[in-house]
């Protein structure tokens, strides 16, 4: 399996979404735009992580702020080396203070709502046989208490999350979760709303199985096509102008696109 390809959850909907920009990421191998709003969040779900660890340790709550800072800012400068691109006028210095904020909000507004995990950034995996290209599915969850069967994805954005947004994501999670063998009672959303005045979310996710399971079994079927090379790339994967990301300042593929303005 591990040289097929791993479908990830939070791949399957950039697919639906264009999937001309998933088969140049994963399955030309092509970089996208790593920008400064992605990073904050990457640097705030380092500070939450650490501070869960803590806690799972200390069986108690413990939200030491400045191990939150510190792991977090060393996620953030990882980011950077990858060639990161700031949004509008930011920079590093905005980002920082935007980081602490948010980690802030996280523990103010969600952390007396949410029990202690058993495990954060756990990651469970199915086999898929007998797939010329694909070898399984794989996910990595923010937050799983698998006693009382709760899992949460943490998000944060500008604007609150809108959770149809990520159903396909997260109703994978679920399936996921429990093909492992665990009881899936709660799943919801973490949501780091980083506005004027920030707050924190926690919102039951939307789940759709059956939509869920089109996508990949559309995105399977998609790919035994492409190995048989049969049809044009460009074809079976089409570009979606219409795409929030479609944009030079998201997507790298932007300016060689055959599908833009299309």
């Amino acid at each position: 399996m591990s040289d097929k390809l791993i479908l990830r959850p939070s791949s399957l909907d950039s697919f639906v979404q264009c999937p001309q920009q998933w088969y140049r990421v994963f399955i030309l191998g092509g970089i996208s735009i790593p920008n400064s709003r992605a990073a904050i969040g990457t640097a705030i779900h380092k500070g939450v992580e650490e501070m869960w660890n803590d806690s799972i340790k200390a069986k108690t709550k413990i939200a030491s702020r400045g191990s939150m800072a510190d792991a977090a800012m060393e996620a953030f400068k990882e980011e950077e080396q990858k060639g990161l691109v700031y949004s509008g006028d930011e920079s590093q210095g905005s980002c920082a203070k935007e980081i602490v904020i948010g980690m802030d909000t996280y523990v103010d507004d969600i952390v007396p709502w949410v029990v202690i995990p058993t495990g954060v950034e756990q990651r469970y995996n199915i086999t898929i046989t007998n797939h010329p290209i694909v070898g399984g599915i794989s996910g990595c969850l923010d937050y799983v208490e698998e006693k009382l069967g709760i899992i949460s994805d943490l998000k944060t954005s500008k604007r609150k999350h809108n959770v149809s947004n990520s159903s396909t994501q997260q109703s994978i999670y679920k399936y996921l979760v429990e093909e492992n063998k665990i009881k899936v009672n709660v799943s919801n959303i973490q949501s780091v709303v980083l506005k004027a005045k920030p707050e924190g979310h926690v919102m039951d996710a939307q789940i759709n199985m059956p939509k869920a399971k089109s996508v990949v079994n559309s995105l399977l079927d998609t790919l035994e096509v492409l190995e048989k090379d049969v049809i044009n790339p460009d074809i079976l994967f089409r570009g979606n102008p219409k795409y929030w990301l479609c944009s030079p300042k998201y997507c790298a593929f932007y300016n060689e696109c055959k599908f833009v303005g299309n």
